[in-house]
């Protein structure tokens, strides 16, 4: 039955919910509040009354998102006019944060056209922060783990994840900024942006810089390729792509680490390791935040507006 479903996989009805984290326009975050807290306390004993209140929440969550005329002061939008450059910084799950990040230090970079953003002379050309919900992957119901028969994302892990993106987004738009939010997988959804981007560019064309922190998993990595590739297909004669990883998840530099091969010649035993790297290198400086202008939104994207119509074309 579908209750009986529910209890096996509460997460077909949390990853419902994940659609309130888009412009807040859509619902109520405090509906959205009320949605995480039901579910959370509710994962150890669903009964059927629990699980009659969460589907008639998410319902009525639902019901808002259709009639919304998605209008929002924190929304984004492509505009009509023509785009040369687009940057794109893709935050992923380990690096929700604007201090102390590499890669979105080098997104800023791109939109400065320096190589060092203290020594920037013209006015940035913007960054567009994105963050998508991948639900091919992590959060939907079908995302199971291939060591057992689980869901890789339960409820809690969910909210998590929920909260730390609104934190971000929150944090981006004090400077100014914003955050755009989707669900989907990231490739469809950065190849929706990079068509509007091309599109609106008309014949003078486009160059879309996307750029995301490295990881080295194997799902990620073929996350990676998929976004290469999708990318790839959106482009026309005069337009062209650019995709960049940047490390940032280790406390020393791998390419400083003092062993013949660099990772790969760590040695096997602990002791070795530690003596050396204590000896030789040393822990970088935590980078600083991004000035505010230097994550000012890209002249080709505006707030006031929504970015519902062109990721759900």
């Amino acid at each position: 039955t579908a209750f009986s479903k529910a209890i096996i996989h509460p997460i077909r009805l949390f990853s419902i919910s994940l659609l309130a984290i888009l412009p807040r326009a859509c619902t109520s975050l405090t509906a959205t509040s009320s949605i995480i807290s039901t579910i959370s306390s509710s994962t150890s004993s669903f009964d059927r009354r629990s699980i009659t209140h969460i589907n008639n929440s998410i319902q009525h969550t639902n019901h808002n998102i259709r009639r919304s005329h998605l209008h929002s002061s924190t929304a984004l939008t492509m505009t009509t006019s023509s785009q040369t450059q687009l940057n794109i910084h893709l935050f992923r799950q380990t690096d929700l944060r604007l201090h102390d990040n590499p890669a979105l230090c080098h997104t800023v970079d791109l939109s400065l056209g320096t190589s060092s953003s203290d020594s920037a002379s013209t006015a940035p050309a913007g960054i567009l922060p994105v963050f998508v919900f991948d639900t091919t992957r992590i959060y939907g119901s079908n995302a199971i783990s291939r060591l057992g028969n689980n869901l890789k994302c339960g409820p809690r892990r969910a909210r998590f994840a929920i909260e730390a993106v609104a934190d971000l987004r929150s944090n981006l738009e004090k400077r100014g900024s914003g955050l755009v939010v989707a669900v989907g997988s990231p490739e469809s959804i950065l190849a929706r942006i990079a068509t509007a981007a091309v599109e609106s560019s008309g014949d003078k064309g486009a160059l879309i810089n996307v750029v995301c922190q490295e990881e080295v998993c194997s799902e990620e990595l073929s996350v990676d390729k998929a976004i290469r590739s999708s990318l790839a297909k959106t482009m026309k004669s005069t337009s062209k792509f650019t995709f960049e990883t940047v490390w940032g998840s280790t406390m020393y530099d791998p390419e400083t680490l003092p062993f013949d091969g660099g990772v790969f010649g760590v040695p096997d035993i602990f002791s070795p390791f530690r003596k050396d790297v204590e000896a030789k290198c040393q822990i970088g400086a935590p980078l600083n935040c991004p000035k505010d202008e230097c994550l000012s939104l890209p002249k080709s994207v505006k707030s006031g507006s929504d970015l519902g119509s062109l990721l759900s074309g």
